[in-house]
């Protein structure tokens, strides 16, 4: 629970300097290829992809920043969620959820604007880690009997 908190912690200074980057360094093309990584998940699509495109979705934007180091930052912030993140894309509302708020942010890239889009990326990073919590300390049980183990509950 505690690295969930650190996680955020570390990923809004980083994914808002990347998205600030990324309006000013992605190209249309660059951007239609996000959006068509995004399109992949309709209603109806596996689990599996919607978990697959989230995370490729931030690793994405970070590439379009053009700094390796964002990239590679990103890339293992996101590995120490993966576990976690499964929980996000459990329903169907949790992933449109995410989906709406990845959209929200390409739509601030793809406009240009940098405080907008920084700004929609730290509320998603915020509302992603606050839905994840509360999952967790919601379903204890349930997750302790699939094999989880939750540690640092408030």
């Amino acid at each position: 629970m505690h690295e969930l908190e650190a996680l955020a912690d570390f990923r809004i200074p980083l994914e808002t300097t990347a998205v600030r980057l990324a309006c000013t360094r992605a190209s249309a093309a660059d951007i239609a290829g996000v959006e068509e990584m995004l399109d992949a998940c309709q209603s109806g699509a596996p689990r599996e992809e919607w978990h697959r495109v989230g995370t490729d979705f931030h690793v994405e934007i970070a590439r379009l920043s053009g700094n390796p180091f964002i990239v590679k930052a990103i890339a293992g912030a996101m590995t120490r969620l993966s576990r976690a993140r499964w929980l996000e894309v459990w329903t169907e509302p949790s992933r449109e959820q995410a989906w709406r708020e990845h959209r929200r942010i390409l739509g601030f890239i793809r406009d240009n604007d940098p405080d907008s889009a920084a700004r929609e990326a730290a509320d998603h990073i915020t509302a992603t880690r606050d839905r994840l919590l509360h999952s967790l300390n919601e379903d204890r049980r349930g997750l302790r009997a699939r094999g989880f183990a939750v540690i640092g509950l408030r």
